[in-house]
């Protein structure tokens, strides 16, 4: 038997890659593969800047990390969930009062104190309609205040790997120290898309606000342009989020997906929403009508890997079947690695027999493609091994008696 091992293998025998080429009309930008991570365009992505409503993004991933599919709590508005203050004196306080208050002309559900919602709708008041009120809500059921929800949440991120991302408030209204970079939000993003209720949310195009202790029915819409009717609705679209302040300006994270790829676009620092959502538009466009190229990284026929096994007569020697090849888009270089697994072995070794699998592996341990590496000649056992294994029963016994005769003849000489 032979112990499993790994061997790193040569680089493709050809490489190429071609990044989107667009110019957007922000300040920042990413598009990934949600599937693989692949990063297809990026523009000051790892610069920390002001995420505006896209908050509320991380804010829905981690209420539905801890509830799961249990979302008919009910929530009771807490005066300090749907108190506000304007953002002038937020300003000259300096930023001391708590970043969670509302501001009176920023989106909101209409929440009123004492009014109970479920967590669900809740969500989908957050998502839908952007309402901050909403947000706070959800903080406040789901912690024993919101400070303390934000402290869980920020380590939450920092678990999935978002080490630029701090959030002071879990809806995104303006604080100096309430940051995130495009690549994070596009990785918050990615996780979220995972959850089938939030992917469910993110791509309805109105909010059926129900009738509560406080407030009669009401239907409110879809911030996101590129899912309602009109110039720039966008078929492709699956969601997510838009977001908007002042000083964080426009941003927005959509999805869109087409032939079962899934894209992640973030953009920010947008001063026309109309140029955001074009660029939007423009950029899912150029990367799902890339083509794909193929990338030859082990040719058919004969390899240069051999292993040596003990007792073997011979070392085994390789070759595969059909080459190992990777189909991809041009701006989504796979970046993987060709690994060797050797089987565990023993001999004899027949010609043609698979010895061992060729892997094509990413930086994060995704296997993209196998294939079978088989042995090029018969290996048999060297002498005197395959001599002893032909030896029958009696045999071994006429050989073991011979050689303790031969030991006592010599044991007796001794004595004399």
């Amino acid at each position: 038997m032979f112990k499993f091992t790994w061997i790193a293998l040569l680089s493709p025998l050809w490489l190429f890659a071609e990044p989107l080429q667009y110019e957007i009309k922000g300040e920042a930008a990413i598009v990934i593969n949600a599937d693989t991570g692949a990063i297809l365009f990026e523009k000051g992505a790892y610069q920390q800047r002001y995420p505006a409503s896209t908050t509320k993004i991380a804010t829905a991933l981690y209420a539905l990390t801890l509830k799961g599919d249990d979302l008919e709590m009910l929530v009771t508005a807490e005066q300090d969930s749907v108190a506000s203050i304007t953002q002038e004196a937020k300003q000259k306080s300096n930023y001391k009062h708590p970043s969670y208050w509302l501001e009176p002309d920023g989106m909101h559900i209409g929440v009123k104190r004492g009014e109970i919602l479920s967590l669900h709708d809740l969500l989908k008041g957050m998502l839908i309609n952007s309402g901050n009120d909403a947000a706070n809500l959800i903080a406040q059921g789901l912690a024993p205040s919101i400070p303390l929800f934000m402290d869980q949440l920020n380590l939450f991120l920092k678990q999935l790997g978002c080490q630029h991302t701090h959030f002071t408030n879990p809806h995104g209204l303006h604080d100096p120290k309430h940051v995130s970079t495009p690549y994070e939000l596009a990785l918050i993003t990615r996780e979220a898309l995972k959850n089938h209720t939030f992917r469910e949310i993110v791509c309805q195009k109105r909010f059926l606000r129900p009738k509560t202790n406080k407030q009669e029915a009401t239907t409110l819409l879809q911030t996101n342009r590129l899912l309602r009717p009109g110039k720039y609705y966008y078929s492709k679209a699956i969601g997510v989020k838009t977001g908007y302040h002042a000083k964080a300006k426009r941003a927005f994270v959509g999805a869109a997906q087409s032939d079962n790829r899934t894209l992640i676009l973030v953009l920010m620092g947008y001063a026309s929403s109309n140029d955001i959502f074009q660029d939007a538009i423009n950029l899912f466009e150029a990367a799902f009508n890339q083509p794909k190229v193929q990338r030859l990284y082990l040719k058919a026929g004969p390899q240069k890997f051999a292993l040596e096994i003990p007792q073997a007569s011979a070392l085994v020697k390789t070759y595969l079947a059909e080459g190992l090849a990777l189909d991809y888009y041009l701006a989504e270089d796979p970046q993987a690695k060709c690994y060797l697994c050797w089987d565990p072995l023993v001999l004899p070794i027949k010609k043609d027999q698979k010895v061992g699998t060729v892997q094509l592996v990413t930086a994060d341990g995704k296997v993209l493609k196998t294939a079978p590496l088989l042995a090029s000649k018969e290996v048999k056992l060297s002498w005197p091994y395959n001599w002893f294994k032909k030896l029958p029963f009696w045999g071994w016994t006429v050989f073991l008696g011979g050689i303790l005769f031969v030991l006592w003849i010599l044991l007796r000489l001794n004595k004399r």
